[in-house]
């Protein structure tokens, strides 16, 4: 009879009406413990010292992150979500308590055989080892027959991501995502855990103070702290660097340069400047370093000098009042710069300079006059 109630309540959860059951059974803790018995463990929080132990989910073993909650092991972002959850039903006069967390492989295979076996544990039912959401580190066993604790947990526990699995187990709880974020263990230095780093990860972006940030996501990427210290050099911040005003970079996120693109216009300093809009499009940094070469900037490059016509092009000769004629060039008269360019002489002298005829025709000029004379 012993092993056919915990059977009767498997049935039952699993008839139509009750609610689905978890795909992985599990209860590692006694079946309708005494109040005594929950009401007295103590209300340990969470710490954070980490360790990695092995962790199995379908069977599959991986590395896992395990903190303690209440003196038990939890993995990290799972103690993470319950910490906050504890903080807040501590504010309302409830304390939450973690009975059983994180499970080894030898601990699942104990309660297996307890099972099995009917010989330890009142027989409670347990998943076989390697199968059971205590070791991919999902679910914990809470103090649900303390006082309030249940009645809390059933109109607060999905608000933090926290749901039951297993309609006959009121103090089985999993979470598998969601609440609002946040918990003591392993933040990193922006002030995420680990978990919404990697996902924010995922889509191109930062994290920052428990939400994606710069990159290919709104927002510049950026503490406040950060910020505030770029500012104080001159400078905007773009994903936990300093970048535009009086240094290096655009100054704009991914997702920035990407919308300010579309519309024709550079990004600069978090906003849309230059091409279809309004501004250099150029940062202080790319200002100065154009104004000192003599050049302007646009789009954040600096743009070659014009370039200057001809002294000579387009000149022409104006008409002369009197008669209409062109005016002669002021350097008519003067010898061309190719002194040796030849014309066509009244002579047939194709091939000689221009002065050599005229020159000829006074050397020439005696002669006939003495051939007149006579």
């Amino acid at each position: 009879m012993s092993r056919l109630l915990p059977l009767s309540l498997l049935l039952l959860g699993l008839a139509p009406g009750c609610g689905e059951p978890s795909a992985e059974l599990i209860m590692g803790e006694p079946e309708g413990p005494p109040e005594g018995l929950y009401a007295s463990l103590p209300q340990g929080l969470v710490t954070c010292n980490e360790r990695q132990d092995t962790g199995y989910k379908s069977g599959n073993a991986f590395s896992i992150t395990v903190v303690t909650c209440d003196s038990k092991p939890c993995e990290l972002d799972t103690a993470n979500a319950y910490a906050v959850m504890q903080q807040a039903a501590q504010a309302d006069g409830v304390n939450l308590v973690v009975v059983s967390g994180f499970r080894t492989q030898s601990e699942q295979q104990y309660l297996y055989g307890c099972y099995v076996n009917c010989n330890c544990n009142n027989c409670n039912l347990a998943a076989q080892p390697g199968y059971s959401n205590h070791q991919s580190g999902h679910a914990l066993d809470l103090n649900t027959s303390s006082p309030g604790v249940l009645n809390w947990l059933n109109r607060h526990g999905g608000s933090f991501g926290f749901s039951r699995t297993v309609p006959s187990e009121d103090w089985h709880w999993e979470w598998w995502g969601g609440g609002p974020g946040g918990g003591p263990c392993g933040l990193t230095p922006q002030g995420c855990t680990t978990a919404e780093a990697d996902n924010c990860s995922v889509f191109g972006c930062s994290c920052m103070d428990h939400a994606c940030s710069g990159g290919f996501c709104p927002g510049t990427g950026c503490t406040a702290d950060k910020t505030a210290a770029c500012a104080n050099k001159g400078c905007a911040c773009v994903d936990g660097k300093c970048s535009g005003g009086s240094c290096d970079g655009p100054g704009c996120t991914q997702k920035e340069l990407n919308d300010c693109t579309a519309q024709g216009c550079g990004c600069v300093d978090h906003a849309c400047q230059g091409g279809a809009c309004e501004g250099t499009g150029c940062t202080r940094a790319q200002l100065a370093d154009c104004t000192d070469a003599g050049l302007a900037c646009t789009l954040g490059a600096c743009q070659p000098p014009p370039e200057l016509p001809p002294e000579d092009a387009g000149q022409t000769a104006t008409p002369d009042p009197g008669t209409g004629a062109p005016s002669p060039s002021p350097d008519a008269g003067l010898p061309s710069e190719n002194a040796a360019e030849t014309v066509t002489g009244t002579f047939g002298c194709n091939s000689l300079p221009a002065a050599v005829p005229a020159l000829l025709a006074l050397l020439a000029l005696p002669l006939l006059r003495r051939s007149r004379a006579r």
